[in-house]
């Protein structure tokens, strides 16, 4: 998220810092299909219900939030655009349309940043589908499949972008799947390598995944096709790395994202996300860069703590409900909650 904020803030040397959305697909789909596989572990089978309506819980509302305070404020502060405009814009981030609204007609403009919701959210419909359907087939078959579904996403977004170029490409759901499906094979395979990762080699994943990292801002510059042809594919591995090195207790990267400042962001990183950039659009344009990103992450922050404190926490009560509390469940969270903490942590990087 920090990668982003950094981005939309105009900070020099963080043009690439839209790979910190790469991150975040591949964080997405390993939590989504993490809790899907150990839902089906303790009990034997996946609760679409259940699910569909927790992801609503927890998307919609703070979205919904923001798009009223958008509806008031958007009209005076760009009058230019027109009302209309405004709310068709609203229209299209609340029913997860961005992404193809951007692909193909270039709205929204100041929600723009919507456009990633909504390829979670297509992503959502039918993943729980896919899952039911691996769980049928054992381990290493599963594996197979979903290798497969990787490499197809990845050869089907390279294969738009020549054919269609970049804005089509890099917008759209169904040519972004690769690192949501790179994020749920890394659950797959992760579940079988529960403390059998030695410290050692953890850290040395972590340092090959931050290198990674940095070579991506280095050389993926914005519309050049080799962001959208491998460098994107570079940045969901380096991803893959961070989380395989935090999954490990004590090594480097864990015991970074463990700090408590890197927590807490982690716990307000969506509505940091949700409010940072159409404050972004409006103050960039007036001031440098350093001004812009205080007012932007203290906005931001203020706003995200107040959505997190008033309405996400409130229900989240509501949603525990809603998830399995049986012997093995809550073992399973409470051994869980740990490495949640750090991935909510890679989530505010």
């Amino acid at each position: 998220m920090a990668l982003v904020v950094a981005d939309h803030c105009w900070i020099p040397g963080f043009d690439g810092g839209y790979f910190g959305v790469d991150v975040f697909f591949v964080l997405s789909g390993f939590l989504i299909s993490r809790l899907l596989l150990d839902e089906y572990d303790a009990r034997g089978q996946i609760g679409l219900l259940q699910f569909y309506v927790r992801r609503l819980l927890r998307l919609t509302p703070p979205l919904l939030l923001l798009l009223a305070v958008y509806l008031v404020v958007a009209p005076l502060i760009w009058p230019e655009y027109g009302l209309s405009s405004h709310i068709r814009d609203a229209a299209l981030a609340g029913l997860y349309l961005s992404d193809y609204g951007r692909a193909f007609w270039s709205v929204p403009t100041a929600l723009q940043h919507t456009w990633s919701l909504s390829v979670e959210e297509h992503f959502y419909l039918f993943w729980p589908f896919v899952v039911v359907l691996l769980v049928r087939l054992q381990p290493r078959w599963r594996i197979a499949g979903l290798l497969g579904i990787y490499l197809l996403a990845t050869a089907w977004r390279m294969f738009e972008y020549q054919e269609l170029g970049w804005v089509a490409t890099y917008f759209r759901a169904d040519t972004r799947m690769g690192g949501l499906v790179c994020g749920a094979l890394l659950a797959l395979c992760l579940a079988r390598f529960t403390g059998r990762i030695p410290e050692r080699a953890a850290n040395v994943v972590g340092v090959l995944a931050c290198g990674a990292l940095v070579a991506c801002l280095s050389l993926g510059f914005w519309r050049s096709p080799s962001s959208m042809i491998w460098i994107a594919s570079l940045a969901q591995w380096a991803a893959v790395g961070l989380l395989i090195s935090a999954s490990v207790q004590d090594s480097w990267i864990s015991t970074a994202l463990s700090a408590t400042p890197l927590v807490r962001l982690g716990i307000i990183s969506y509505g940091m996300y949700l409010w940072h950039y159409p404050a972004a659009v409006f103050v960039r344009d007036l001031l440098p860069w350093y001004q812009t990103l205080a007012i932007v992450a203290g906005f931001a922050t203020a706003m995200a703590t107040a959505s997190y404190l008033l309405l996400e926490r409130p229900l989240q009560r509501y949603r525990r409900n809603l998830v399995f509390r049986g012997k093995m469940g809550a073992a399973h969270e409470q051994n869980r909650r740990p490495l949640l903490a750090r991935e909510n942590s890679v989530a505010a990087m």
